[in-house]
Parts: structure tokens; sequence; C-alpha cells
């Protein structure tokens, strides 16, 4: 059975991959799996903060297009609850969430990077929200964390241009907080977890700032309807 999603625990750090060859382009099974993997993790002893990234090329090259416009109702809705379900659960994590952006992460998958704490990123990395491009509006829980993580003139550039932005730009906009030696990505990413872990107060500052963001996603998960699906199907 494939194995979209791998995760590893190495003395307190949790590794999340997202692999779906060629470019982990998301699909209702790459949510299952993503899903299922935080979930394992929340309440988790002895973890003290988790690296997020991708396998071979790809960060996450977002909704996969060649499968997702076949889907049936229930599988879009089903899809669109687990994306919802996912991004709740990755921003109320309390440890350190740090993202490793290896290559193109566009659509879900920039979503996904902004919903870690702090994002490092390679020299291939390349940014996008393609959603105005693909005639689609975005779900209800990433929009929130758009709302949260990016800067208003940023969003608003990339969500109603859906134009891409490279790894040095994406710094600019405070998209990516670091650039980082593609042979170093993953080490560096481990490294930061540490260092954001070891200060005493990260938790509860991290509830503070998050409180609002958290109880809006809580609250569109609990609803289980998203406004996207009247436009989606």
């Amino acid at each position: 059975m494939a194995q979209f999603a791998r995760l590893g625990v190495e003395d307190g750090v949790a590794t999340l991959t997202l692999d779906a060859p060629p470019v982990n382009a998301i699909d209702l099974p790459v949510t299952e799996h993503v899903g299922a993997a935080l979930k394992s993790l929340v309440g988790r002893a002895g973890v003290i903060g988790l690296v997020v990234t991708g396998a071979g090329r790809a960060f996450s090259a977002g909704v996969n297009f060649k499968v997702v416009p076949g889907y049936d109702l229930g599988q879009k809705r089903a899809m669109v609850r687990n994306i919802n379900g996912i991004i709740a659960t990755l921003y109320a994590l309390p440890w350190p969430v740090v993202a490793a952006v290896n290559g193109p992460a566009n659509g879900g998958g920039m979503v996904l990077a902004l919903a870690c704490d702090v994002r490092l990123a390679s020299e291939t990395a390349h940014f996008a929200l393609g959603e105005v491009t693909a005639g689609i509006p975005f779900p209800a829980g990433p929009l929130v964390v758009l709302e949260d993580a990016l800067d208003a003139p940023a969003r608003r550039d990339l969500a109603l241009t859906g134009r891409g932005v490279d790894a040095a730009e994406a710094q600019r906009l405070r998209i990516v907080d670091r650039l980082v030696d593609p042979a170093t990505l993953l080490a560096q990413a481990t490294a930061t977890v540490r260092q954001l872990a070891a200060a005493p107060g990260y938790r509860t500052v991290k509830a503070q700032l998050r409180q609002h963001a958290v109880q809006r996603l809580d609250a569109i998960v609990a609803s289980d309807s998203d406004p996207m699906l009247a436009h989606w199907v």
C-alpha cells in the first residue's frame, strides 16, 4: 500500500515528509495520510517539535489537477474536510513547527508551509497561489492561514495574480524566513526546531499569537461545511 506521508521521530524532533511522486501533489489519499500522521503526533510524549518537508524535487505542487477534477461530490467534500482538518491540527500544535521547503510549494503546498512557525527554503524553492488561474476559491481553513500568516500586500498580489515567486523574492515578501543551502536544509530545520523549543515560554507565547486563528479553524472543522464547495461542485 502506498504511503504518501512519512513520519519519523528522532531525539524528540518529528519529521513529516510528503512522498507522492513526482511533485507531492495533493489529492484525497495524500490528505488522508498527512492528516493521520499529524493526528498521531497530538499529545505524543517526548516530541519537542516538527519539521515538514517534501520528498524528491518538490515540497508540494498543490492540488493534483490530474485526478481531483474527476472526483465525485463525496470525494470532493472529503478532500476539503481533510484539508481543513490538516490546517487546524498543524496550526494548533504547541511546539515549534519548521517548514523545510526543498522545491516548489504551490497552492495548498504554499499554505502548508505558511502554517508552519518558521519557513526555511533552498534556492530551488518556488511559491505560488494559483487558485485564481484554476478558477477555484480557497477552502476556509487555508484562507485563515493566508490572512494570519501572510502580509496583506503580498497576499493580495499573489492571490489575485496567481504569479509565482522564486526563493529570493519569497524572502523579500516574508514568505520565507531564511534561505539555506539545499545540502543542509533538513539539518538546519532540525536545529531551528531545537533552538526554538529551548525557550521556556515558546508554547505559551505561540498559543497567545495563534489563539484567534485556532478558534476560527476549530469552528470551521466543527461546522463540517465550507462555502468553497458551493463553487467547486
